[in-house]
């Protein structure tokens, strides 16, 4: 009996370690110095917020136009900007999905056809992406 509540409480331990460990910055916040002494603090978001990638935006094209079927041509990338999402769902759960509860950079997408508009959020690079909205 012993054997089984050392067990558990070692479960439990790194259960809360890891919990504790994803709700802290991450590493990618912190960069070294130029002298490389001293960690120092950015703001900098890890993805450059001046260029979509176009891993993104063929991802975001392409699941447009599976959507409506037209051709991925005739999609333009309306508005985009560099974001943070909460998870790996990118705040937009499913109903009894489970996300994991990390920090994902990511973009935010607008694509439209001329006549209607749909938003996107993506990762980094455009591999997970889910519609915020449609027309």
């Amino acid at each position: 009996m012993q054997a089984i509540k050392e067990l558990c409480w070692c479960c439990y331990l790194v259960a809360w370690l890891c919990f504790w460990g994803c709700t802290q910055r991450p590493i990618s916040s912190i960069s070294l110095s130029p002298q490389l002494t001293n960690p120092v603090e950015t703001s900098k978001p890890m993805i450059p917020q001046s260029k979509l990638p176009t891993t993104v935006i063929d991802a975001v094209r392409q699941k447009t136009s599976n959507l409506i079927g037209i051709e991925t041509s005739i999609l333009e990338i309306k508005v985009y900007e560099a974001k943070t999402w909460p998870d790996s769902c990118l705040g937009l759960a499913r109903p009894d999905e489970f996300c994991t509860q990390a920090l994902v950079e990511g973009w935010r997408v607008v694509v439209t056809n001329g006549s209607k508009t749909w938003v996107y959020r993506t990762n980094g690079d455009g591999r997970e992406i889910r519609l915020e909205s449609q027309p």
